[in-house]
C-alpha cells in the first residue's frame, strides 16, 4: 500500500521528462539515473528529486566522501549522526549551486517539500537528527520555525560553510560540527539532553592529520560496502524522507473515491509497457486470458494479471529497471551475508525440525485384532488360549503430503523493511525445500489495472533457486484479494493433500482505479481501498478455506490497522512487530498444522 502513483500523472511521458531533467542538470548523458523508479506524491516532488539527483552527480566528489566515511566509521564515529550531517551539508551545497544556475528551482523545491510534508500526519521531532533535518527544510522554504539553541547553532555552522570550497574543506567542517556538538551528546548518553552551551567547546581539526585518510587504500571490505549503501541513500532519496508517519484513513467505513482518468490511447500504451517495467510473462496469452476470465470479476472487473519471473530472469529492455533491481538484490544479499552464519544455522535448525516432524507423522502403528492379516508367531494361540487376537492391522498415521505458497506484499508500504522480508522469506523457503516440502514464493504489487505476480521460486525448484528471493523489491499499490485468488488457482492444481497459503502484508489493500474519461469508469464508482478492499480480501480468504486451503495472514503493519487484519483473516493471523521473527513464527504455525 502506498499513496503515490509512481511516475504516472496525466501524461504518460512524464517519466522521460524527469529523466532528461536529471541528465541535463548532471551534464552526463552516459549514466543511468533511476528517477523513473522513485515514488512521490506530486510532479513537483519528482522534478525536484531529479534536479538534486543530477546535481549530486555533478558537484560532489563521491570517492573522497567515501574514503572519509570509511575512515571515520573505522575510528568509531556514530554512523547515523555522521551521515545525517553529511546529507544536510551536501544537500545544502548542491542546492545552492544549482539555484545559482537555475533560480526557478526555488519554486519547484518549495512546492515539492510542501507536498511531501503535508503527506505526514506526524513529524518525529523528538529525534534530534530528524528535528535538525525538518528545521533545515523549513528554513529553506522561508519559514521561521521555533528551534532550541542546539539546533540553531548547528544550522548556523552549516549555513556558514563555503559552498564553493574544496571538498576537503567541506568535510573538515563536517568533522568540526560532529566533534563540537554531537560528541557531547553521545558522551551524555542521551540525545535529548538539554543543551548547555558552556559544556560545548569548539574544536580545531588539524588539516594535515585530517587529510591522512586520503592516503588509505580502499578494498572491497565490509566497511566500504556499508559506506556505498549510505551514499546510495544520499543520492537516492530526499532530505525529508522518513521524517514522520504518512497520513492514513482510520475510519474504514468512510473511504473517499480515488480514480485516475486517462484517455483510451494512453491506456493502450500503458498496457503495452507492463513487460517493459516488470519483465516478460511466463504464461502465453491464451493461458493468461483464461486465468483472468476466472478471477477478474465483480470488484476486479476490468483488471488484468501479469505473471512474471522478474526483469533479471526474463526478457526486459528497460535499462533503468535492470539496474535498479540488480542494486536492490545486491543490497538484500549484502544484508544476508553480513550475518550469514546466523541465518545458515537458522535454516538448518528449521530443516531438521520439519524433517523430524514429517518422519514422525508418516509413521504407522500395528494393532492386533481378531481379524485382518494373520500373524504367524501368534498362531499357536488357536485352541490353546482365550486370547484370539492372532491377526494385525497396520494403521497409517500419515496426514498426507504438504505444499506451501508464500505470498509477499511487494507494495511501496514494505519499502523500509524489504531486505528483512527477503531474508526471512529465503530462510523459510530454503528450510522447507531442504526438508522436502514443495513451496512456491511469489510477490504481488499493482501497476494501474495490472496486478503483478512475480515468481521467485516454483514448487519443484532446487534450493539454489531460493536465492532469487533476494530480487524482492517494493513499489506501487496492492490488490490483495485478486492476488490471493490468482495464487490459490495454482495451489489447487497441486496433488498434495494439505495445501497452505501464507500471506505477508500490512492488512491494507489499496489500489487505484482506471477510468476512460471523467464521466465513465471501467470498474464502477468505488476505488479498491478501505472497507471495499478489506471485504473483498476477506471474502477471498474464506473462499480459499472452503476449498481446502489453510490460509495464514502474517501482519506487518501498525496496531491501528489490526482491526482490518482481523476482518480479513479471522483468528488465523499473526501480528509481527519484528519482521526478523517472520520465519520462526511461521515455522511454529506450520509445526502446529502438521501435528494437529
Amino acid at each position: 500500500m502506498t499513496n503515490s502513483l509512481k511516475w504516472i500523472f496525466n501524461e504518460y511521458e512524464f517519466d522521460n521528462r524527469v529523466n532528461n531533467l536529471a541528465w541535463t542538470v548532471a551534464g552526463k548523458y552516459d549514466e543511468d539515473i533511476d528517477i523513473s523508479e522513485k515514488d512521490y506524491t506530486s510532479k513537483d516532488a519528482s522534478m525536484y528529486y531529479a534536479i538534486i539527483a543530477g546535481a549530486m552527480r555533478k558537484y560532489i566528489d563521491w570517492e573522497t566522501v567515501k574514503k572519509y566515511l570509511v575512515n571515520r566509521m573505522k575510528s568509531g564515529y556514530n554512523k547515523d549522526i555522521l551521515c545525517t550531517i553529511i546529507q544536510i551539508v551536501l544537500n545544502d551545497i548542491v542546492e545552492k549551486k544549482v539555484i545559482e544556475e537555475r533560480p526557478g528551482v526555488i519554486d519547484i523545491r518549495n512546492k515539492a517539500y510542501d507536498d511531501i510534508l503535508k503527506s505526514y500526519s506526524k513529524i518525529h521531532k523528538e529525534d534530534i537528527l530528524k528535528l535538525l533535518k525538518y528545521t533545515y527544510v523549513l528554513q529553506r522554504m522561508d519559514r521561521h520555525p521555533v528551534m532550541d539553541r542546539l539546533v540553531r547553532k548547528i544550522l548556523r555552522e552549516i549555513n556558514n560553510i563555503d559552498v564553493h570550497g574544496d571538498i576537503m574543506e567541506i568535510l573538515k567542517k563536517v568533522d568540526e560540527i560532529y566533534l563540537t556538538y554531537f560528541q557531547y551528546i553521545l558522551d551524555s548518553q542521551n540525545q535529548n539532553v538539554e543543551f548547555v552551551e558552556d559544556n560545548i567547546k569548539n574544536v580545531e581539526v588539524d588539516f594535515d592529520t585530517f587529510a591522512d585518510f586520503m592516503l588509505e587504500e580502499l578494498y572491497d571490505d565490509q566497511e566500504v560496502e556499508n559506506v556505498e549503501t549510505e551514499i546510495n541513500n544520499f543520492t537516492g532519496g530526499m532530505l525529508v524522507d522518513g521524517l514522520g508517519d504518512e497520513k492514513e484513513d482510520i475510519n474504514l467505513e468512510s473511504t473517499p473515491h480515488r480514480v485516475l482518468y486517462v484517455n483510451e490511447e494512453m491506456l493502450n500504451k500503458i498496457y503495452k509497457r507492463v513487460e517493459y517495467y516488470y519483465g516478460k510473462s511466463y504464461l502465453n496469452e491464451g493461458d493468461r486470458r483464461k486465468i483472468e476470465s476466472r478471477n477478474c470479476r465483480n470488484v476486479h472487473e476490468g483488471c488484468r494479471l501479469h505473471f512474471t519471473d522478474g526483469v533479471l530472469r526474463s526478457h526486459c529492455e528497460n535499462a533503468f529497471q535492470l539496474k535498479y533491481v540488480t542494486r536492490q538484490k545486491d543490497n538484500n544479499l549484502f544484508e544476508f551475508q553480513y550475518k550469514m552464519k546466523v541465518y545458515r544455522r537458522q535454516i538448518n535448525k528449521l530443516r531438521e525440525c520439519f524433517s523430524r516432524l514429517l518422519i514422525e507423522e508418516s509413521s504407522s502403528d500395528r494393532l492386533y485384532s481378531d481379524c485382518g492379516t494373520i500373524y504367524a508367531n501368534k498362531a499357536w494361540r488357536i485352541g490353546r488360549s482365550s486370547n484370539n487376537k492372532i491377526f494385525y492391522k497396520d494403521v497409517d498415521n500419515g496426514k498426507g503430503r504438504y505444499v506451501i505458497d508464500i505470498l509477499l506484499d511487494s507494495s511501496g508500504s514494505q519499502t523500509s523493511k524489504q531486505f528483512m522480508v527477503a531474508i526471512q522469506a529465503y530462510i523459510l523457503s530454503a528450510a522447507l525445500t531442504l526438508a522436502g516440502i514443495p513451496n512456491r514464493v511469489m510477490g504481488f504489487q499493482s501497476f494501474l489495472d495490472y496486478t503483478i505476480l512475480k515468481r521467485f521460486r516454483d514448487y519443484n525448484d532446487n534450493v539454489r533457486k531460493c536465492e532469487d528471493i533476494f530480487e524482492y523489491y517494493c513499489s506501487g499499490n496492492n490488490r490483495d484479494g485478486l492476488a490471493i485468488k490468482a495464487t490459490c488457482d495454482g495451489l489447487l492444481e497441486r496433488e498434495e493433500e494439505n495445501k497452505i497459503l501464507i500471506v505477508l502484508s500490512d492488512g491494507k489493500p489499496n489500489d487505484v482505479k482506471i477510468g476512460k474519461d471523467s464521466s465513465r469508469s471501467i470498474r464502477g464508482e468505488m476505488s479498491y481501498k478501505g472497507i471495499v478492499g478489506i471485504k473483498d480480501t476477506a471474502m477471498e480468504v474464506r473462499k480459499a478455506r472452503k476449498r481446502g486451503i489453510m490460509v495464514l495472514g502474517v501482519f506487518t503493519g501498525k496496531e491501528i490497522d489490526l482491526e482490518a487484519e482481523k476482518k480479513i483473516y479471522g483468528k488465523d493471523f499473526i501480528y509481527i512487530k519484528d519482521i526478523q521473527r517472520f520465519s520462526d513464527i511461521v515455522s511454529t504455525y506450520l509445526k502446529k498444522v502438521i501435528i494437529n
